[in-house]
Formats: structure tokens, sequence, C-alpha cells
């Protein structure tokens, strides 16, 4: 027997986007630490605008630059300035200590699907 996969409704499309708005914002430290993962080199605008071009939402700078800030003085990611037009971007990559932050996320939220 062949099953059709059954389309989302709009309803259930929106209940989606909900629940991932407020994932990514009660996790905006994994979120960042991800982004950086699968697109090292990349910008906190980089993040911001990927986040609004697929989930339709904006984080703000002002949550986004003080995290990388604080990201960058733990030794959790790596900045570097690249040469471009005024003001020199700021691209970031994840450490080693970075990669072992998102394995301790990783293993939390195991420890808490387990549960339910």
């Amino acid at each position: 027997m062949i099953r059709l996969k059954k389309r989302k409704t709009n309803e259930k499309i929106e209940e989606e986007i909900k629940i991932s708005k407020r994932w990514i914002r009660s996790f905006t430290e994994l979120y960042a630490l991800l982004f950086f993962k699968a697109n090292p080199d990349s910008s906190g605008y980089d993040i911001c605008k990927f986040v609004e071009s697929e989930y339709g939402f904006k984080i703000s700078y002002s949550r986004i630059y003080p995290l990388l800030n604080e990201l960058e003085r733990k030794g959790i990611i790596s900045v570097k300035e690249e040469v471009s037009k005024y003001p020199p971007k700021r691209v970031y990559r994840l450490t080693s200590r970075g990669i072992r932050k998102i394995n301790q996320y990783r293993d939390v939220f195991l420890r808490f699907l387990e549960e339910i």
C-alpha cells in the first residue's frame, strides 16, 4: 500500500513557525554556534538575515552582537576582520571550545528528551 504524505495545513505551518521563533529566541547562543559550524567565516549580520529569510522574523542586532562579543571573550568563537568597504566586516568561526559547547548542548538535550 502506498501512503501519500499529508500536506501541511496553513495552521500547522504557522504553528511550526511560532515554535521555531520561540526556540531560536530561547537558544540564540546554540543557534549562533550551529550557524557558524555550518557557515564558517560568517558575520552577525549573516545570522540575522538568514533567520529573517528562513523563518520570517528578525533577531535584533542589539541581541546578537553582545552575544558574539561574549562568545569571543570566552574563546568559543574566534573573530577576524575582513577588509571591505567601511566599516570592516567581522567574521566568526567556531573554535575547538565552541565544538565542545555544541556537544554539551546536545548531551543536555538528549537527557531532556529521554524524560519526555
